[in-house]
């Protein structure tokens, strides 16, 4: 039998011999087996390469760049490049610079004022309902409690019946100074009558005497004389009468004087009883008059929660749900919270721009009109306050003639030069009771435009505040992308002999665009701060890319 391919089949390999394989040795394998194996080598470095990739992405493994490491400068940059170029700026001092910041306002009423029921009771009307214009003192609601308008009448019969008691006092006051007065008129008497026994025991004495010197043993005369006797000691007998008489009258007058005291003390009494049974009256009145719930403002009715009939509950364990909510929107109040950072630099020279976001083109432009000099730690964060004239030229017009017909302008910024000479001329001044809190802040006008037309502030909605605040001629001032932060702290890169150095900062005011920053040093275990000297040169971007400790080639960057 011939040999043919078909007809090979592979030897037993021989020692030291190579396998062979359809008669073919081992080590001179096709070609395409080769390819092959080199595809499969391939394929597992490729697959190796991006499961690290992946894993690098995904911050399995580390990536030097990210992470900051001062030896980084890339995944493909040798590490002996020599310098690496880099963007840097220097301090800037602008003495007409002043950094702005915008945030989100929410219009308020000027005033608004939830009226709650104080006396439990039936709702007896309500007056006025949502959108209803109210004046100051007008009656919105009344509750119908009974009892209370019993009392305030059971407190009035009680003041009538002390008035009669005060006016008995006063009549037996004046019956005790007449009683007074006649005791006086007495002791005057008896003193008289003092005076009358002395002259008759005077004129009984020189009658006994003479008939004592008439007697020389006559037996007629002797009998004159025994009865002139009996006469003198009889007018003695009457004058020690006439004297107990006299400090008998004077112990009377006493007793009536005394008497006079009491009943004058009588009527202070019922003066005073008079008095607590009006304040009495009064106390009833004060609760009979939270039967009625008044208007504490002129304004509109934005809220209702009653109806008559509804019975409510007043006093401390009554509802906390307001009856009816009247608002002052003829004024407006936006409200800003600012941040922390930037409170130290608002003032009252402090400029907005009000931007409402329902009323596209309307603007307001001014000074705030107040701030809250705190900040609150709930949001750290502090109010600042713009009030805002929510009406057309015409009505504010015609709002400015009737402050000045009352005496007072309302607390706007007059509209026209002319209107402020106006008020000047007149001498009015600005009251306080008609204006919000204790600063006497102007409110604002809107930019109504050439037409006039004007569409009202809806007190809930939102606003855009751009407040500028100081002016930092002073300080340095460095681009916001030059503070770069780690570790929740900040801190800028600056370049000193060539070689990178991270210098730690406290940001002290960042709009965005411009940062002002102070320096972070240590000095005895303390931390003090220290403003830029202007001369730093500061990386402006890739800090985190470049790294402490970097050689480096600045570039310097005009901003």
């Amino acid at each position: 039998m011939s040999d043919s391919p078909d007809t090979e089949r592979p030897t037993e390999p021989t020692a030291g011999g190579p396998v062979q394989l359809h008669g073919r040795p081992a080590h001179r394998a096709s070609g395409r087996t080769r390819r092959q194996l080199v595809g499969g080598l391939l394929v597992l470095g490729a697959l190796a390469g991006g499961g690290a990739a992946a894993a690098l992405l995904m911050g399995f493994l580390p990536n030097p760049t990210v992470a900051g490491d001062p030896r980084a400068t890339g995944l493909d940059e040798p590490r002996d490049s020599g310098p690496l170029q880099v963007k840097v700026v220097g301090p800037k001092r602008d003495p007409n610079f002043r950094i702005t910041i915008r945030r989100v306002a929410v219009i308020e009423p000027y005033f608004q004022a939830g009226l709650r029921a104080r006396v439990s009771g039936v709702v007896r009307s309500v007056t006025k309902d949502i959108g209803d214009a109210v004046r100051a003192g007008e009656v919105l609601a009344e509750i119908d409690v009974p009892d209370l308008t019993q009392a305030v009448e059971q407190k009035d019969a009680l003041i009538h019946q002390r008035e009669k008691e005060l006016a008995a006092a006063r009549a037996d006051l004046a019956v005790a100074r007449s009683a007074a007065d006649a005791a006086a008129v007495a002791v005057k008497f008896k003193a008289i009558e003092v005076t009358r026994a002395r002259d008759l025991r005077t004129a009984r004495k020189l009658e006994l005497d003479q008939w004592a010197i008439l007697f020389k043993g006559d037996a007629a005369v002797r009998a004159r004389v025994d009865a002139a006797t009996l006469e003198h000691q009889a007018a003695d007998r009457a004058f020690e009468i006439s004297e107990v008489d006299v400090e008998k009258a004077r112990v009377e007058q006493a007793g009536k004087a005394a008497s006079l005291e009491k009943s004058a003390a009588d009527i202070e009494l019922k003066q005073a009883l008079v008095a607590v049974a009006q304040r009495d009256r009064d106390a009833a009145l004060v609760q009979l008059g939270y039967t009625r719930l008044y208007a504490p403002f002129d304004g509109v009715v934005v809220a209702r929660s009653t109806d008559p009939g509804r019975f409510v509950f007043g006093g401390a364990s009554g509802s906390a749900e307001a009856l009816v909510t009247v608002a002052r929107t003829d004024l407006v109040t936006v409200v800003a919270k600012v941040p922390d950072s930037a409170a130290p630099f608002v003032s009252w020279d402090t400029e907005a721009l009000v931007e409402f976001a329902q009323l596209p083109g309307v603007t307001v432009r001014g000074r705030i009109t107040r701030y809250s000099h705190v900040i609150d730690p709930a949001d750290q964060t502090m109010r600042v306050e713009v009030d805002v004239y929510n009406g057309t030229q015409a009505e504010y017009r015609a709002m400015l003639a009737r402050s000045a017909a009352k005496g007072s302008i309302a607390p706007l910024i007059p509209l026209d030069t002319a209107a402020a000479v106006v008020a000047a001329g007149a001498g009015l001044i600005r009251s306080k009771a008609e204006h919000k809190g204790w600063h006497e802040g102007d409110a604002l006008t809107p930019d109504w435009g050439r037409d006039g037309h004007y569409r009202r502030i809806v007190a809930g909605t939102t606003a855009t505040v751009r407040l500028d605040l100081e002016k930092f001629g002073d300080s340095h001032l460095l681009p916001s992308g030059a503070v770069y932060g780690r570790a929740g702290q900040s801190y800028i890169l600056v370049v000193e002999n060539g070689v990178t150095r991270q210098v730690p900062v406290v940001v002290q005011m960042n709009d965005g665009r411009l940062v002002k920053v102070a320096l972070v040093a240590s000095s005895g275990g303390q931390q003090l701060l220290q403003e830029l000297t202007g001369t730093e040169v500061v990386v402006a971007t890739r800090q985190l890319e470049v790294g402490e400790g970097r050689r480096v080639a600045p570039v310097a960057e005009k901003w």
